[in-house]
């Protein structure tokens, strides 16, 4: 029932990708965040730190859509 009064919601946990915290979250209407959203997003930043390349970021995306 608290669920109701958030409009967003973000978890960060990315195994499973829907948490019954997400699930719940968003049978109660509120925009959901994934915790693989946070999990790509630190991918790239490592990625560029360590070989000074632009992130392959679709690339990055394809490979965990298929996780």
């Amino acid at each position: 029932h608290a669920l109701k009064f958030y409009s967003l919601v973000f978890d960060a946990v990315y195994t499973p990708k829907m948490t019954r915290l997400l699930k719940e979250a968003e049978e109660s209407g509120a925009t959901i965040v994934k915790g693989l959203e946070m999990f790509i997003g630190q991918a790239y930043e490592q990625y560029e730190k360590y070989t000074g390349l632009p992130a392959p970021k679709e690339l990055f995306r394809n490979i965990m859509e298929n996780y």
